[in-house]
């Protein structure tokens, strides 16, 4: 049995072969105009995704929506939908400006 060190050796000398290969000249923050260098910061993540556990008989609900043809939406967006409607229910967006 070979050990990691041979194996990836041998993989290194089967790729030098390959007819399509990517060299890495320069890293990637050499890449960057020198007039954004400065300006180059890290966007706010408006959204991050979950994974939520919807309870059985709130999904048979929705099931029931979607075969009656009641709604078009997919989960998601009828949840988004539903939330939108609670906010303006109570008032989120009737604040000051």
């Amino acid at each position: 049995m070979s050990t990691k060190k041979d194996m990836l050796s041998r993989l290194a000398n089967v790729s030098k072969n390959a007819p399509l290969q990517e060299k890495n000249l320069a890293p990637p923050e050499a890449n960057i105009p020198e007039k954004l260098a400065g300006t180059v910061s890290k966007t706010k993540v408006s959204r991050r995704p979950k994974n939520l556990q919807i309870p059985e008989d709130l999904w048979e609900a929705y099931e029931y929506l979607k075969s009656s043809n009641i709604t078009s939406l997919l989960m998601t967006p009828y949840i988004l939908e539903a939330f939108r409607e609670k906010l303006a229910k109570d008032g989120a967006f009737e604040r000051d400006k």
